[in-house]
């Protein structure tokens, strides 16, 4: 009967002291100063920006069109829609692919699969290896005045309607 009765004491001790513990150097999640709020705020004047003011910028996008465009789909969202294309590159290693819009006009939107052309040493593969799937959503603004979105390759294009 004395045993349970120490060893709860004990526990209940050992317990009440968690809470002393919690603050004190000897907890090793207060040794580099636990997670604190930053009090410092910095003023827009300490900013600079990476680009000085009044210099033009010109960005040039080194990626090359997909060697085939196999798939283009246009997918209702509540938003507007989403713009998916597949396309198959001519070797392994492409990456960073985007559809970049070249041009509306008369209701036709024109996109271009790019994709980024890896190092010099990749293997040919099998197609499902070099198979690049993409998408671009469009904003239901931007769709309002379109019926028809082409998606151009290297060597072909498609085309999807409303």
């Amino acid at each position: 009967m004395l045993r349970p009765a120490v060893t709860a004491l004990c526990l209940a001790l050992t317990l009440s002291g968690c809470a002393r513990l919690a603050d004190s150097r000897m907890n090793p999640m207060n040794w580099f100063g636990g997670n604190r709020q930053a009090t410092e705020a910095t003023t827009p004047q300490e900013i600079k920006p990476l680009v000085p003011e009044g210099r033009s910028v010109q960005v040039v996008d080194g990626r090359v069109l997909i060697a085939t465009v196999d798939v283009v789909e246009v997918l209702r969202s509540p938003s507007g829609a989403i713009l998916r294309a597949t396309g198959t590159a001519s070797r392994q290693g492409y990456f960073n692919a985007e559809l970049v819009l070249v041009s509306v006009e008369n209701g036709t939107a024109t996109y271009d699969f790019r994709v980024e052309a890896p190092g010099e040493f990749t293997t040919d593969g099998p197609a499902q290896s070099r198979r690049i799937t993409v998408a671009e959503p469009i904003s239901a603004d931007e769709l309002a005045g379109i019926r028809r979105i082409i998606v151009r390759g290297a060597s072909n294009s498609r085309s999807a309607s409303r």
